[in-house]
């Protein structure tokens, strides 16, 4: 089972749109995928076509302390979506209480993560959708995975919040001996413009290898999705953004298949 985080402190760069379709175009490649929302504003519920406030179950009972007489197991809280092979465990606004609530517990960092060991899944992936922040959600995401996928809308300002959260990062491999692979994705992108070039130079200098060759391109298809609350590839699954996010997973599996023994392929 891969765990994989889907992050940036930065808002509005396609994380929560490539969680969803990420996940639905593994599910279609015939994998069993769980996304788990853990931003308080609870958009992969709501881009899975869910109202957040009808739940009384979500991710924030998973992360409760071990005596709160609200937590839940992991499984008690996941539900299907109309995606075959693709589930939710859902979250909604109380989840932004979550970074008051874990501030003075003993091992806060590592709720989820403990979470998700217990229950003992079968997903081939789980993908975790983080919020725009490094606060304590986002570290419990980075600490629960092995992978983290890094969302970068090509402009000249994005360089300087990934550094920020490359510190994070490098902060946990040395105060919680958590090391991670860093994997980084383009979106929201028009290739056509010199300033998407010159900014793409810069990432890959940064990055390297670690730097998918799948680019996200600007497409309305992928906001019209999630409007209806579906995967693009069951809204318009002709379009690019579909094909875009199936491309971007047959790297996801590939990656898999060329490193099977290697640490950031978590076996549970």
């Amino acid at each position: 089972m891969r765990i994989i985080a889907i992050a940036n402190q930065k808002g509005g760069v396609a994380k929560t749109t490539t969680c969803i379709n990420l996940g639905a175009s593994l599910a279609y490649h015939a994998r069993k995928v769980l996304i788990i929302d853990m931003d308080p504003q609870a958009h992969s519920t709501l881009g899975l076509g869910f109202e957040p406030d009808e739940f009384d179950r979500t991710i924030l009972n998973v992360l409760e302390p071990p005596r709160s007489p609200y937590r839940l197991e992991l499984k008690e809280v996941i539900i299907p979506t109309r995606t075959p092979n693709l589930y939710l465990a859902p979250a909604n606004i109380d989840l932004a209480g979550a970074e008051y609530r874990l501030i003075d517990k003993l091992g806060r960092e590592d709720f989820l993560n403990s979470g998700i060991q217990r229950a003992n899944l079968s997903f081939d992936y789980i993908l975790i959708d983080c919020p725009p922040s490094l606060g304590i959600l986002t570290v419990n995401a980075l600490k629960a995975c092995r992978e983290v996928i890094i969302t970068i809308q090509p402009h000249y300002f994005a360089m300087r919040g990934i550094e920020e959260f490359m510190e994070t990062i490098g902060l946990m491999k040395e105060n919680l001996k958590h090391d991670l692979e860093v994997y980084v994705l383009i979106t929201i992108a028009d290739v056509r413009t010199n300033l998407y070039r010159e900014v793409v130079e810069e990432i890959k200098k940064y990055f390297g290898d670690h730097l998918f060759e799948t680019v996200i391109h600007r497409n309305i298809s992928l906001a019209e999705a999630t409007s209806h609350g579906v995967p693009v590839m069951e809204y318009e699954p002709s379009s690019s953004g579909a094909q875009c996010y199936l491309n971007l997973a047959k790297e996801v599996i590939k990656l898999e298949e060329e490193k099977p023994g290697k640490r950031l392929l978590r076996k549970n």
